[in-house]
Order: structure tokens, then sequence, then C-alpha cells
């Protein structure tokens, strides 16, 4: 009877064991040697528009641009040219902003300059932000500004949303989001002024060739 417990003891004695072992090899894993995941960067940071002012303003930051108006899109009647439409002048063509689908994009320099026969440009006071559907062949004013303002650039996320990049006379950046299926428009102002030289825009029509007084 005595070897009979002593055998039982040591049968769940064996057991136990080895269910620690596994248990042990079980909770044992290596360590990872994978790297977290970089955050992705905003859109805006991605921008030509803001690596230019941030190279000239290390704390130009895209958390700084504060929400101050949300509105329904207001379109408007435009005399610009569509790309080949009869009439265009092929001169704002590498200017044009595509979407991702290439069926939709802004002109934001028809209405705002013209080239002279010395290859410089002259600028009217006020500029016209136009969108152009490609298939259907219509052009609508989406925005428009006086001399206080300016659209230096633009970009969209993905096909139905446009962001506008300006800056004022006073040196403030700002941005203007559409967002076209919502037929929303919402409106940042950065909270503080820039120092630069010169602006974006003008950088952007002299590295195609435009020359600016």
């Amino acid at each position: 009877m005595k070897g009979y417990i002593l055998l039982l003891f040591l049968v769940f004695f064996s057991c136990e064991k080895q269910e620690k072992t596994e248990n042990s090899k079980i909770t044992e894993k290596p360590l990872s040697t994978q790297k977290p995941d970089k955050a992705k960067p905003d859109f805006l940071e991605t921008t030509d528009w803001f690596q230019y002012y941030q190279e000239k303003n290390p704390a130009f930051s895209p958390e700084k641009f504060t929400l101050r108006d949300t509105a329904p899109i207001t379109y408007g009647e435009t005399s610009v040219k569509i790309l080949n439409e009869k009439g265009f002048n092929q001169i704002y063509a590498p200017f044009f902003i595509f979407n991702e689908s290439k069926d939709q994009y802004l002109d934001i320099d028809s209405y705002h300059w013209i080239l002279g026969p010395d290859g410089y440009a002259s600028f009217e006071a006020d500029q016209q932000i136009v969108l152009v559907n490609v298939k259907k062949k219509e052009a609508k004013q989406i925005a428009f500004y006086g001399p206080s303002f300016r659209i230096e650039d633009a970009v969209w996320k993905g096909d139905s949303v446009a962001v506008l990049l300006g800056n004022s006379y006073e040196k403030v950046p700002f941005k203007v989001e559409f967002n076209f299926p919502k037929n929303q428009v919402k409106s940042y102002q950065y909270s503080d002024t820039l120092k630069f030289e010169k602006p974006f825009a003008d950088i952007r029509l002299e590295k195609k060739g435009i020359k600016i007084n």
C-alpha cells in the first residue's frame, strides 16, 4: 500500500514538473527586435510650400493652424479658359494642380497673372481660384481673394478634397480645405507670422521659368 501511494506521488510530482516546464517554455518569448512604426507626418509637412517656410522658420508647425470658419462651398462663374479649349494659353498648363484620378484640377494662376514678351509675369491685384472638371469640361470659381491674401500653392488629398495654401500681406500663412462631396469648406489660420524675403508663390513660378520682378 505504501509503495502504491509512493508511486502515485512520484507520478503526480513528475506531471506537475512537466507542466511547469511546458508553461515556462510557452511564456518565454524572444524579445521583439521590430522597431515601432514612426508616426506618419501630417500631409502638410510633405508639401514644398510647408518645407520652404519651415527651412526659414524652424518652429513652423501644422499643429499651429487654428480652424477659423466652416461654411458651404460657394461656386461662381469664371471666364478662364479650360485646358485644350480654344483660346487656352499653354503657358498655364504646367501649373495646374490635378487630383489623383486626373479628372479634376485647380487653376490658381490663369486669372492672377499674364506673361509679357520679356518673360516676366504681370500680376492682377485679385486672384480667382478655379475648379475644373476635365470630363464635363466645366470650370467654376470656388474662391476669390483681394490683394491682402494670396494662394501660393494647392494640394489634393485623394480625389475629392483640395487644400489651398496661402499667405497674407502680414506674412500670416493660412490654409483652406474644400471637401467637395460634403460641399464644405474649412478655413485655418496660423498662430504667428513668418520670416522670409521671397514668398513661395514666386519660387513656384520661377522653378518653371517664369521671371518675377
